[in-house]
């Protein structure tokens, strides 16, 4: 019996970026094909600067999918756009609302069901803002699909880290994080951990103050509240240590001792991430009904269209998205 590939749907980002070039390598670079791709952009870009990098696969315009299509093979789903063509390197707003054009087709195909996962390729944050609010992926496919309690876990293999909090001000952050914050993120690293890993995570959580507040002296936050989520965590059969200071957990020799660290913000979990995993990391949307993961870097403009884009973090997001896809079947 022939097991179906889940069908995922792959956002090229903004086309003036990075996005489509790794797209094509990724799944150029595939021996078997781990789902059925349907890489969603501006066909004209790719075939322009991109063409000897494409697949012979069928181009669909995303006009004409509606509920009751079945596709079974490759293809691209062309988005029509009524502006000049953008040219690699050279991010602009139009190529901002392009990108967020692919975004909500993705997020609208998957509410039809016709796609079982999302990759998103990056976009330039700043420019999409000029049209929507926009913070980031996580927070506009949650909003897009009413849906409110997203986490961010990056996910390398060796190095993994949940954010409690995704892109938030520091300064709002004491608003934020709660007791029933914090447990929450616990219960979906140690559920999202579980069904990647194919068993009970061993899960740190970090401290917010520094050095975990020492003992009361810089704050009681950590001694009050972290702690107490450890416990109850603990009385409910998660595997959870902590809090530990979060200048020592991300050392390497110590992170390899556990399967994920949650930390308390962005740039607490995100730069260790990023210096250590960065060309293997992949980020993942988790606490959602949708799956959906994404390279874990930007649109690096400057290096747009020059065939030198590593691709190795797009290629591990789509193996991480489709393995996702098949355990919810």
């Amino acid at each position: 019996m022939q097991i179906r590939k889940p069908r995922v749907a792959i956002t090229i980002g903004d086309p003036a970026g990075i996005g489509p070039e790794v797209t094509l390598k990724a799944l150029r670079d595939f021996e078997t094909l781990p789902c059925t791709p349907l890489v969603i952009g501006r066909v004209d870009v790719l075939q322009k600067y991109y063409h000897n990098l494409m697949p012979l696969w069928d181009i669909v315009d995303f006009e004409k999918i509606n509920s009751g299509a079945d596709i079974h093979k490759p293809a691209f789903v062309n988005i029509h756009i009524d502006a000049p063509l953008p040219q690699p390197s050279c991010g602009s707003e139009l190529t901002g609302k392009e990108s967020l054009a692919y975004i909500d087709a993705a997020i609208h195909l998957w509410k039809l069901k016709i796609i079982d996962a999302i990759v998103t390729g990056p976009v330039n944050k700043s420019l999409v803002e000029k049209w929507v609010p926009f913070i980031g992926h996580t927070e506009y496919i949650a909003d897009h699909i009413h849906e409110h309690a997203p986490r961010m876990l990056m996910y390398s293999g060796k190095f993994n880290v949940m954010l409690v909090t995704t892109h938030v001000p520091v300064f709002k952050l004491k608003d934020i994080i709660t007791y029933d914050v914090l447990l929450h993120t616990v219960q979906i690293c140690e559920r999202s951990m579980a069904i990647i890993m194919k068993k009970h995570p061993r899960i740190a959580i970090c401290g917010l103050d520094p050095h975990c507040g020492d003992e009361g002296a810089i704050g009681s936050f950590d001694k009050d509240v972290t702690t107490k989520v450890v416990r109850d965590a603990q009385s409910k059969g998660i595997i959870i240590e902590g809090p530990f200071s979060a200048d020592t957990i991300f050392i390497p020799q110590r992170w390899e001792q556990y399967d994920c660290v949650i930390a308390h913000y962005h740039d607490q979990g995100l730069i260790p991430f990023k210096m250590l995993a960065f060309d293997e990391g992949v980020n993942v949307t988790v606490g959602l009904s949708i799956i959906r993961t994404s390279v874990d870097h930007g649109t690096a403009f400057d290096i747009a269209g020059k065939d030198c884009a590593g691709y190795s973090s797009m290629k591990k997001a789509i193996e991480l998205a489709s393995y996702l896809a098949l355990k919810e079947e």
